[in-house]
């Protein structure tokens, strides 16, 4: 099976590690700051976001039976890709994904690796503004008695009074708390659909043989829908230093995050399909009536209040890689602070409002990120790194330039590959690459 193949590669890859220098990482003096359990906590906290409110979309486009495979596909690879991603780090004595991509293809190539995560935090940004708008427009009509007030209204108020003044902030350490908030209200919201799934399974069932079966180029939006979901690479150097830079340790901990965040959100997703069926909407919590539904009505308004206070933490992530790829900016920023931290802060913040005016379906966002900056950093950048830096030796003789043309030659000592693993390595390439130009075009409707 595939979850079979993959745990002998991950068997390989850490037999490889074992005879190797802890370096960077933390040497051979390396101490775990965090135990395995307290990092899969956190893995989990970090995989499991208001993007599950999708997921049930990500059944409806691929239906029942084959999407659930292909969520569980997903969760396993990018569970090995997240592994991955910690052994390169051992291997080539680096502390960050920019440090081991910049490894492998030269010290300008890490600013691939920036690009990305400065998009993939300020469209997070925009999905969490579409997420809002939602919440509070149905809040306000059950409250109320508003119906249809203007998105653009919703929008540009809550950015002028909350998202913009909160985004300015110096110290965001006292926001950090509102993170539990958010996973106690998707907590609550899980168990309401999930109960209310079981409440009606007569109809749910109904629904769910309907969309049991059907093997289209659907998939590929569930592909990508689920790579977002499973999302959280750019962390792995962190939690392998947390943990001592022990790759057994790293490797208990992803099997245990990823394999509860593949429970839940297949059970998540089965149960909106169950519960809406051909009606089921891209954030699923807008299916439920305003009226009478109180349970459901504070489920709005929390989780309208939990991603207003995440925003600015998201944003403040994409803010920094922006000020890190432009030494322009830097310099700009050492001589006049105030000034370009009120330019950087207002006009990306300006932007995002204006692109969620435009979008109402939240999973056209969270399907684009997967397809595209999903795709490179959980499969197509983890699996090119391997396979540049166990590449044969007569492979690397014009290897020494950087990708980029700039920064110094690249080390001479390379990881000695591991066959399995490298053709293992192939496939996700060309799996990323594949579901990247399928699921863009077939999120966009343009066929």
């Amino acid at each position: 099976t595939n979850s079979t193949s993959v745990r002998q590669l991950i068997g390989s890859c850490s037999s490889e590690l074992s005879s190797s220098s802890r370096g960077a990482m933390g040497g051979d003096d390396g101490k775990s700051t965090a135990s395995v359990a307290s990092c899969s906590v956190n893995l989990t906290k970090n995989l499991i976001g208001a993007g599950i409110f999708s997921l049930p979309t990500a059944l409806l486009r691929g239906s029942l039976f084959p999407g659930v495979c292909c969520m569980l596909f997903t969760g396993v690879v990018q569970g090995s890709s997240f592994v991955l991603i910690a052994f390169l780090c051992q291997q080539l004595n680096c502390s960050s994904y920019r440090g081991v991509f910049s490894a492998a293809f030269g010290k300008r190539a890490g600013d691939v690796v920036d690009v990305c995560i400065m998009t993939n935090s300020l469209f997070a940004c925009v999905a969490y503004n579409i997420l809002i708008t939602d919440f509070l427009q149905k809040a306000m009509e059950g409250l109320f008695g508003w119906v249809d007030v203007p998105r653009p209204l919703v929008i540009w108020t809550l950015t002028l009074t909350i998202t913009l003044p909160l985004s300015h902030a110096r110290d965001l350490s006292v926001l950090r708390y509102t993170s539990m908030l958010g996973l106690a209200i998707i907590g609550f919201v899980f168990l309401y659909i999930t109960s209310d799934f079981l409440g009606n399974l007569p109809t749910a069932k109904e629904n769910l043989h309907k969309h049991a079966m059907r093997v289209d180029i659907g998939l590929f939006t569930t592909l990508a829908l689920c790579t977002g979901a499973f999302q959280a690479h750019y962390n792995s150097p962190k939690f392998f230093k947390e943990l001592g830079c022990d790759l057994q340790a790293h490797i208990r901990c992803v099997i245990t995050s990823f394999g509860a965040a593949f429970c839940i959100y297949s059970l998540f997703a089965i149960s909106g399909l169950g519960l809406f069926g051909d009606s089921l909407l891209g954030n699923v919590l807008k299916n439920y009536p305003v009226e009478g539904n109180y349970a459901v009505l504070m489920a709005w308004l929390g989780m309208a209040f939990a991603i207003v206070f995440t925003y600015p933490l998201v944003f403040t992530t994409g803010r920094e890689s922006l000020i890190g790829l432009s030494p322009a900016l830097q310099r700009a920023s050492r001589s006049s602070p105030t000034l370009m931290h009120v330019a950087t802060t207002s006009g990306p913040v300006a932007v995002i409002a204006l692109v969620s005016c435009m979008v109402e379906d939240v999973s056209l966002i969270t399907g684009l990120l997967g397809a595209t900056i999903g795709a490179c950093l959980c499969w197509i950048f983890p699996a090119s790194v391997y396979l540049a830096v166990t590449a044969p030796p007569s492979g690397l003789q014009d290897a020494s330039a950087p990708l980029l043309g700039r920064g110094p030659p690249l080390p001479a000592s390379r990881v000695e590959g591991n066959p399995a693993l490298r053709a293992y390595a192939r496939g996700m390439v060309f799996v990323g690459f594949s579901s990247m130009a399928v699921g863009v075009s077939k999120t966009l409707g343009l066929f």
